[in-house]
């Protein structure tokens, strides 16, 4: 191994100079030399003819680096068991930095050099690189350019030069050098960074530290894990884990076995294609399906024997299971195809017709695990749900639902109970206006039913005289059996329900609940009548899984600043145990700026609740652009860290972020959330209006007259109708929004059953003081802002065609307004590259009208001469 020799500049904290707009790199982190070795037989010519050279071995890639994240101290790892540590050093006078070799060079070797280029904002560069040796260039790990010929004569340097397009953030340039066989030439390297036209060398800056803000590659990449859930015994855990692979987004999901204790892997099921695994209620194995087409097959695996067996083998077109709690017997569903389509044309035999696969029909059926005979339990002409099987074994809860135009909501739903042994069927309740969830209590006197205020009349509805209740504002509901006697137990709790589970342990129900913008879980004691909040670290619990034999659960949490997580909780104490953190790799050099509350109370008394996300170094003596999110309609935007609005994500790209919740939203007590029927913007408009203008009132580090405003779906409906009622904001972004509530009420797949809640009893034909007044359509023009609207071009949600005639109407009255159409997506963009695309086209708008600078969005979009 030789040793490297540096020569330092004479001021050695200058880290760039400058000279013609352009900055040499002089901090740099290096490790090496290393020794390279040629493979046996390179003397002999391939089938090309061609030996095996020293630019062979330049280009090979014994290690992935796309990984590498160069921190001075930190050790580096090379064939034959060699490591190295990265050192920081930096150039001398002339701007190189020098190696010491062998000359002449008996055998290759290498050394790698990595600095950390900043943008502070997209931009245009060249990147040269000189040296008399061979070099391969990696920018962000991905090849950049290389040089494969060594400067033999004494002073004579090669170059590399290549062209950079910079998004905001920090970039790893990282050269390998190779020092060749038979060279007598030095060995050094230098690098120069020249911005483009209209960019400025004050843009940039050199680092040698990765610390960075939020990308949207770390909310895409790495490992991440999506549930855990605890054995029955608590000794076990399954934990599901997916990873999506750049540049295309091919993604693996695949689940492992852990101990609890020490999280050793006891199983993994990497590459093996299965899904819906569970538990078995009792035994130390799980059981799942594998698929090929249609046909599906129910496996078990047993941990104590190592063995696998087929319980169900190619059943055409299976759907869920659940075991019975003694293992006795499953039920499965599967579904049935009645398309029935002939010819061209197709009759729509109702709203819910033009959905894909509406006419197919699921039914349930039983599998005996003694004699493994199946018997077929419900036919029809409705489909049949399964809801739960009692712990005897011997009752199932299981619904229908079918449409009825004639009263809102438009459907009406059939409870059942049957007795597994004998099929009979009992009606608990036939032609039910409002849907719920049931399952059983663990002695099976009672049931847990939870739906929304009006589920069981007056029962669970809690608001003032002559409001009209929001039943996306979920309640629970306890039934007992003899009697047939139903009582609300949330009557007087705030939170609305996100998932419940009545716990056989403990005869404790659980419930996870919106709490205002945090997931929170509780405790309901069924024979004190009292809830208790559990304490978890985390903002928002998600994803809980009960332990069927043990005190134990397992969820996922996660936070503003907090990315996701596996946690175990002790029943008995309230403890939690960090299980799963597959994300604090993706994240160790994330830094994040800070997050505070801010509440409102608006000139109607109305309290707003709200939360600021800073950007990483934030200094108040600055003013910020200010980007205002809402979403406006009855869900309030959670803490959750990701998601498809990255709040974090935009404050690292230099923006305050203002998150507000307006009246209407669940999770804040049914009055509150009542707020949002037949209200369409009515109250919430001037909300988020004055609470902006409040807002940067008191924050004098926002730029009032650099103010953006995002909404999507219904938030994007909203972004609209600010934009007619309002000039305070200086642009404004739409994702699939809605601009006329009558054609969206007609014509989205949901369009007619969500205004069944959120505009109860009104219609086109009597309300359009609704319909009309509230559309932003008909109010276009009054816009005055410039204005992005984008839509997924398969949108079924909210139909493109919502924004394109929002995005007509402005161009007929000339007011500024762009269109984006993401290809082949639909509500939401999933696709790993469009997701890309579409997250840095909003960013590209919002540096382009609230920065002033356009070139990553002229970059995105080139002005064509059509």
């Amino acid at each position: 191994m030789q040793k490297i020799v540096f020569v330092a500049c004479f001021i050695l904290y200058v880290h760039f100079s400058y000279g013609n707009n352009d900055m040499v790199i002089s901090k740099w982190l290096t490790t090496g030399p290393l020794d390279m070795s040629y493979p046996a037989f390179h003397d002999t010519k391939n089938v090309e003819g061609d030996k095996f050279t020293d630019s062979d071995l330049l280009v090979y890639e014994p290690i992935c680096l796309k990984n590498i994240k160069p921190f001075e101290g930190e050790e580096f790892g090379w064939i034959s068991g060699q490591t190295s540590s990265w050192s920081g050093h930096y150039a001398d006078s002339k701007d190189f930095i020098s190696f010491e070799a062998d000359m002449p060079a008996t055998f290759p070797q290498v050394v790698f050099i990595a600095a950390y280029i900043e943008a502070e904002r997209w931009l245009e560069a060249s990147l040269t690189i000189n040296t008399p040796q061979m070099a391969q260039v990696y920018l962000n790990g991905n090849p950049l350019g290389k040089k494969t010929t060594v400067e033999h004569e004494q002073g004579t340097l090669g170059e590399i030069t290549q062209s950079l397009k910079l998004e905001k953030g920090k970039h790893l340039l990282l050269i390998k050098s190779l020092y060749a066989h038979g060279s007598n030439s030095g060995w050094k390297v230098s690098a120069r960074l020249k911005p483009g036209n209209g960019f400025h060398i004050t843009d940039l800056n050199i680092d040698t530290k990765p610390y960075r803000s939020k990308t949207i590659h770390d909310i895409l990449n790495g490992v991440k894990v999506s549930w855990v859930r605890p054995s029955p015994s608590g000794e076990l855990y399954a934990v599901t884990y997916s990873e999506a692979k750049p540049p295309r987004g091919d993604t693996e999901r695949w689940v492992e076995i852990k101990n609890h204790d020490d999280n050793s892997i006891i199983h993994s099921f990497k590459h093996a294609s299965i899904s819906q695994l569970q538990w078995l209620p009792e035994s130390r194995a799980v059981s799942y399906i594998t698929r090929d087409n249609n046909k599906a097959s129910l496996h078990v695996f047993d941990f104590e024997k190592g063995k696998t067996k087929t319980v169900l083998e190619e059943i055409e077109r299976m759907g869920s299971y659940r075991w019975s709690s003694n293992e006795d017997f499953i039920i499965f569903s599967v579904t049935e195809d009645n398309t029935g389509e002939q010819g061209h044309i197709k009759h729509v035999l109702g709203m819910q017709d033009r959905q894909p696969n509406w006419r197919n029909r699921s039914f349930l059926y039983y599998l005996d695990l003694n004699t493994k005979a199946t018997h077929r339990l419900t036919y029809g002409n409705l489909s049949t749900s399964m809801q739960d099987i009692s712990r005897c074994g011997e009752k199932l809860l299981f619904s229908q639902t079918r449409p009825d135009y004639q009263e809102r909501p438009f459907h009406k739903h059939n409870i059942f109970l049957m007795d597994i042994n004998t099929l009979a069927v009992d009606t608990l309740w036939s032609d039910k206006k409002w849907g719920v969830s049931g399952q059983f209590s663990p002695c099976g006197e009672y049931m847990l039913f939870t739906g929304g205020p009006d589920a069981f009349g007056k029962a669970g509805r809690n608001i003032p005289e002559g409001m009209i209740a929001n039943n996306y504002d979920t309640q629970a509901y306890i039934y007992e059996l003899k009697s047939g006697k139903t009582e609300s137990i949330t009557f007087d709790f705030d939170p609305s329900l996100a998932g419940a589970h009545w716990n056989s342990v403990d005869n404790h129900i659980y419930f996870t609940a919106q709490d205002k913008d945090k997931i929170r879980l509780y405790r309901y004691n069924f024979r004190r009548d009292r809830f208790s909040e559990i304490p978890t670290p985390v903002d928002v619990v998600a994803g809980i899984n009960y332990s069927s034999d043990s005190h134990s659960a397992a969820f996922m949490g996660e936070g503003m600043s907090e990315p996701s997580k596996g946690y175990w909780l002790n029943l008995r104490n309230d403890k939690t145990q960090l299980l799963e953190d597959t994300e604090s790799e993706n994240y160790r050099y994330v830094r994040f700026g800070e997050t505070r509350e801010w509440d409102y109370q608006t000139s109607e008394g109305v309290d707003i609740s709200g939360r600021i996300y800073l950007p990483p170094g934030f200094d108040a003596e600055q003013t910020y652009p200010l980007i205002v999110y809402y979403y406006g309609g009855t869900n309030p935007v959670s803490r959750r860290f990701g998601g498809r609005y990255p709040f974090n994500l935009w404050a690292g790209n230099g923006y305050v972020v203002y998150v507000l919740q307006p009246s209407g939203a669940t999770g804040f007590g049914q009055e509150f959330s009542a707020a949002h029927v037949n209200n369409w913007g009515i109250t919430v408009a001037g909300e988020i209006i004055e609470s902006t203008k409040a807002f940067l009132e008191a924050h004098r580090f926002t730029d009032k007259n650099r103010v953006g405003c995002i909404g999507a779906s219904y938030g994007g409906f909203m972004t609209m109708l600010l934009l007619t009622q309002t000039d305070i904001f200086t642009t404004a972004v739409s994702h699939a929004g809605i601009s006329s509530i009558a054609s969206y009420w007609g014509q989205g797949y949901w369009g007619y059953s969500y205004s069944a809640l959120a505009t109860a009893n009104n219609y086109p034909w009597n309300n359009p003081e609704i319909y009309f007044d509230q559309s932003p359509l008909f109010g276009a023009d009054k816009v005055n802002t410039p204005l992005l609207l984008i839509t997924g071009d398969e949108d079924t949600n909210v139909p493109p065609g919502e924004s394109v005639q929002m995005y007509t109407a402005l161009k007929i009255l000339g007011k500024p307004v762009e269109l984006l159409k993401v290809k082949g997506q639909n509500h939401t963009i999933l696709n790993y590259e469009k997701r890309i695309e579409w997250n840095n086209a909003i960013l590209a708008w919002f540096d382009k009208c609230l920065k002033e600078q356009d070139e990553w969005w002229k970059e995105q979009f080139p002005k064509k001469n059509f």
